[in-house]
Order: C-alpha cells, then structure tokens, then sequence
C-alpha cells in the first residue's frame, strides 16, 4: 500500500492529474512488520550527517586532491570533532570512483575500512584512509566520493559526505617503473650484443684481408738494397782472382805463357 501511495504522488506530480486518494488504515499500517518500518527510517536518516558533528578532510599523499598518480597508494585524513553532548562511534569509511556525468553510478568501490571508534563529546579524532587507484584508470576523469559512516548512543546511523568531487588518475613518472626498467635492460642487452656482433664480424673481416693482402705483395728476400748489386765482401780475393775468365789475348801471348809454366 505504501508503494501504491508513492506511485500515485509521482503521477500527480508528472502529469498533473488529480487522482482518487488512497487512504490508509490503522490495521493496513499495523499490518506492516515494524523491523521494515524501522529499515525505511534508518535509510532516510542515514543519509543525513548530524548537526552536533563537523567533519574535515585533507589529502596527504599526493597534496594535490585534483590528480591522483596511478599504481600508486593515496592517502587522507579525516579530522572527527563531536561538538554535541552525545557520544559518536565511528564506524567505517567508504570510499569509491563515480561516474563523472552521474555520481549515483559506481564505477569502482574500494574496500570498507572499519573504525569502531568512541568519540566523546566534545571531543575530537582523525582517521585515516589509503586506497590504490589502479593503471587501468589512468588518463580518465572520475568522481571520487569518500563517505564516513557513524553513529550516536541511541543507535541513530548517520553519513558524512566528507568528498564528493572530481578527480583525474594520472601516469605515476616520479618513481622508476619496474615494466619500464624491465625493457631498457633488454634494449640494452640488444645493443651490446649487436656491438659485440659487429666487432667480431670487422676483425674476422679485416683479419681476411690482412692475409689475402700479405699473400699478394710479400717480397723475396735478397739481402741487399739493389737487385743488380752483390756483396763479394766476405769471398776471399783469391778465390774471385782465379774465378775470373782469361782476358782474350793473342796466341803468341798464349804460348809465351804456357813455355813459361
């Protein structure tokens, strides 16, 4: 019957129409289990934050909260201050990526970090929260929206929208990359061995050439400076006197020689 009204109200509301009205009886809200008249009330207030709580944020890594570095751990603080007479308990904290066009779109939700703190009244404390925003978001702009959950004495849950902005996952190039080291070792490892290739290839090369060359233009060892000259030194004189030819003569001078032997 509750559902009924609320569709009714909507149709009024778009179209305009004046509609039969539907009344509701005793025994009909009686007739409602009282465990999901309570759900409906706590979602409704849930969603509020209280008045008696002022709630701060602030990122610490990086500073700057309008670019957040992919792979890389973000980290904020939020500073709790119980201006009431009430105690708080701080449950949890839940933060998650939206839809830049429509926050109420989850995109990505990071995981749920308890607190379960007491906050006394007039009190203050700061919590903290880190979350790693993934390679997979980088260059994208996305809504970050960051909610803290609590709750008074009575039971009452309240929500904290602490941040509800949009934010740009940027490439993390401050720290070395270990995929990017990874490959200048291997380009570099290419390199030498294209260097070594080489070098061996130019000294096989020229090692070659080296020898056709002395096969071509090695020269015969005559041991002197002119082919046309000899060195009689070490013959003695003698032996070169009696190795001489005759001088032609005439035969008169030939006998005269041979009576005198």
């Amino acid at each position: 019957l509750l559902s009924g009204f609320i569709n009714i109200k909507g149709d009024d509301e778009v179209d305009g129409e004046v509609e039969e009205e539907v009344t509701v009886n005793e025994e009909d809200v009686n007739a409602i289990p009282n465990d999901k008249i309570s759900d409906v009330i706590e979602v409704d207030s849930v969603m509020l934050p209280s008045s008696d709580v002022h709630v701060a944020f602030i990122f610490t890594q990086p500073e700057n909260s309008q670019e957040l570095p992919s792979g890389k751990v973000v980290q904020f603080l939020m500073g709790f201050q119980n201006r009431g007479e009430k105690d708080f308990t701080v449950n949890f904290c839940e933060t998650s990526f939206r839809y830049p066009q429509d926050f109420n779109y989850h995109i990505h939700n990071f995981s749920r970090l308890q607190y379960n703190r007491v906050v006394a009244a007039k009190q203050e404390a700061t919590f903290n929260y880190a979350f790693y925003p993934t390679d997979q978001f980088a260059g994208r702009p996305l809504g970050l929206v960051v909610e803290l959950r609590y709750e008074d004495t009575d039971g009452k849950a309240y929500k904290n929208t602490v941040f509800n902005e949009t934010v740009t996952i940027v490439e993390d190039e401050s720290n070395f990359n270990t995929e990017t080291g990874f490959l200048y070792i291997i380009f570099a490892a290419v390199v030498v061995l294209i260097l070594l290739a080489g070098q061996h290839f130019l000294s096989k090369l020229t090692r070659k050439h080296g020898m056709a060359k002395s096969r071509q233009t090695q020269p015969i060892e005559i041991g002197t400076s002119s082919k046309n000259e000899v060195d009689f030194e070490w013959i003695p004189r003698e032996v070169l006197n009696h190795n001489k030819s005759p001088k032609p003569g005439s035969p008169r001078q030939r006998k005269q020689v041979q009576r005198s032997e």
